[in-house]
């Protein structure tokens, strides 16, 4: 499978997963990152099941680059746009997260 379709995948799956909850000046509560985790997971082995061997190791490398990036709040409000409407900014950051995360765990 190309990457660029990995990454379209792996948007896809983003897309799907709720952001519910970055420079980390303050990491992420666990729990969100554990709904996120989970979440995230099942959605990749549900959605692209030859995907699926990569599934915490992705999702665990996407939530990092998130709270590098974004505040928590920062973080809810994409989730509440990614069940809506997605801005051009957006779709740029999870599409660039989602292609940096599947070069990390596919090489």
């Amino acid at each position: 499978m190309s990457l660029s379709k990995k990454s379209s995948i792996a948007f896809a799956v983003l897309s799907a997963v709720s952001l519910g909850g970055g420079a980390i000046a303050a990491p992420y509560p666990p729990e969100v990152v554990s709904r996120f985790t989970s979440e995230c997971t099942t959605a990749l082995q549900e959605r692209v099941p030859q995907m699926a061997q990569y599934g915490n190791a992705y999702c665990s490398c996407v939530i990092n680059e998130l709270q590098s990036s974004l505040t928590l709040a920062q973080f809810q409000a994409i989730g509440e746009d990614v069940q809506t409407n997605v801005t051009p900014e957006v779709r740029q950051m999870l599409t660039k997260t989602a292609q940096t995360c599947l070069q990390r765990v596919t090489q």
